[in-house]
């Protein structure tokens, strides 16, 4: 990610300026993109020649920035894609599988790396061979080209959710997906708050980046209630069940916390003759060891069920802790839908963030606001 909010691939209504491909990846370049661009070029260009050269540099910057996330992502086996639009980039992928905590890692860092590799080299040569640049065209292609490869590469490894460096300190943090979440939106709520205090007072009242830093602040300390939430939110939207109710409602309580293996535990231990909804007993098999058998009962129930509110909560469920997020983007634009509960989009966003896929978060929000 560049400096942008989450999005899926190419821009949802978006107009594209360019559509085509670089290095094998599809890349879509917004309209939205140069006109925020050229605005900031505005506010800080003293000429007419500068504002020309940032419209014209800062694409390339954050492109190769994209191309960096975009060339380790595809040693994944995915096919990424990248989109350019509103303050920056991103860049869209879908692994054939779960990514380990390194790949992912690596991931995060690889386009802040590229930009530091090219914005030391221009340093270097400004030094060296570009000591005497008789042009203004020149030294602005230069000034904003450092700029914009060092500067928002540095920027980018802040510990900060959604930046590279936010993604990076939260696989390098201990617990589960959802622990370590939760620990790097505090952590990123205090550093964004800090920075932007850093900003304002240190770098002569730069506002932009003060509101720029203080909407991360605000981002991730809604990230941080939409968890505490979650702990105790049902599939239903009611409070989370308590010892003593039924033993359904015990199983989906267990799924929802994360505790499959324990919730099948409970369904083995049942006496005979008590009733599980199969869907729900296609849930647990899904989620502990036994997809074939779960996902068959989860297809039987949807084709049984085709609006049920119950299977839909319980079917998203399953896809978002399953980080199968195809498979739940298909349930969400199909029949099932609109009955998914707000509470079960709430968190398949958040697991969508908890495993680094901001792309699909932003997805998910799209179709939850629809």
């Amino acid at each position: 990610m560049s400096l942008s909010g989450p999005t899926s691939g190419p821009v949802e209504g978006g107009r594209a300026l360019f559509k085509g491909k670089v290095l094998g990846f599809p890349v879509h370049i917004d309209w939205s993109f140069i006109i925020i661009m050229a605005i900031l070029g505005y506010l800080s260009s003293p000429s007419l020649t500068g504002l020309v050269v940032w419209v014209l540099i800062t694409p390339v910057m954050v492109l190769a920035h994209e191309l960096g996330h975009a060339v380790v992502a595809r040693t994944t086996g995915a096919k990424p894609e990248i989109a350019l639009a509103g303050f920056g980039g991103v860049t869209s992928f879908t692994p054939p599988r779960e990514l380990s905590r390194a790949r992912s890692i690596a991931i995060s860092l690889a386009g802040p790396a590229v930009g530091i590799v090219i914005g030391i080299t221009l340093l270097f040569l400004s030094r060296t061979v570009w000591t005497d640049i008789s042009t203004e065209w020149a030294y602005w292609l230069l000034e904003f080209g450092i700029f914009t490869s060092l500067g928002w590469s540095v920027l980018n490894l802040l510990p900060i959710l959604p930046l590279d460096g936010g993604q990076a300190m939260r696989e390098f943090l201990p617990g589960d997906p959802l622990t370590r979440l939760r620990r790097a939106a505090w952590v990123s709520l205090v550093v964004a708050l800090l920075a932007a205090a850093a900003a304002y007072y240190l770098l002569d009242g730069r506002i932009f980046l003060t509101i720029f830093l203080l909407f991360f602040a605000a981002s991730n300390f809604m990230t941080v209630r939409d968890l505490s939430r979650n702990e105790s939110v049902s599939q239903d939207g009611l409070r989370g069940p308590r010892p003593g109710q039924s033993p359904e409602t015990m199983i989906v309580e267990m799924l929802w916390r994360n505790q499959a293996e324990r919730a099948r535990q409970v369904m083995q231990s049942l006496p005979d003759g008590v009733a599980i909804d199969l869907a729900l007993h296609g849930a647990v098999l899904s989620l502990t060891g036994d997809p074939q058998q779960g996902h068959a009962l989860l297809e039987q129930e949807t084709q049984r069920r085709p609006q049920d509110p119950n299977l839909a909560a319980i079917l998203a469920l399953t896809q978002a802790l399953e980080h199968d997020w195809d498979a739940l983007i298909h349930t969400l634009q199909g029949p099932l839908g609109p009955h998914v509960p707000p509470p079960v989009m709430d968190r398949a966003v958040t697991e969508a963030r908890a495993t680094g896929r901001e792309d699909v978060a932003g997805r998910l929000t799209v179709l939850r606001t629809a």
